[in-house]
């Protein structure tokens, strides 16, 4: 079987566009959020949550799990 997961904006520990403290942080986190139809940045258990997913469906193949929370939805509208 071969499967993919394609993580969105994940909220990382080491990320330095959302450094806490980092006034740079605050613009660019607030703007990736209003494009976030869910309303919140993912986190890494998010992407972990999909991987367990997929590694459990034995019966699916060739497929492509996004977790965007919903942004490539958007795209087109």
């Amino acid at each position: 079987r071969v499967n993919a997961v394609a993580p969105g904006t994940v909220d990382w520990p080491t990320d330095p566009r959302f450094a806490a403290g980092s006034a740079e942080g605050g613009d660019v986190r607030a703007g990736v959020l209003q494009r976030i139809p869910l309303g919140r940045i993912g986190t890494p258990e998010d992407v972990a949550g999909a991987v367990i997913y997929l590694v459990g469906a034995r019966h699916v193949t060739g497929h492509c799990l996004v977790v965007d929370g919903g942004r490539t939805a958007q795209i087109g509208s």
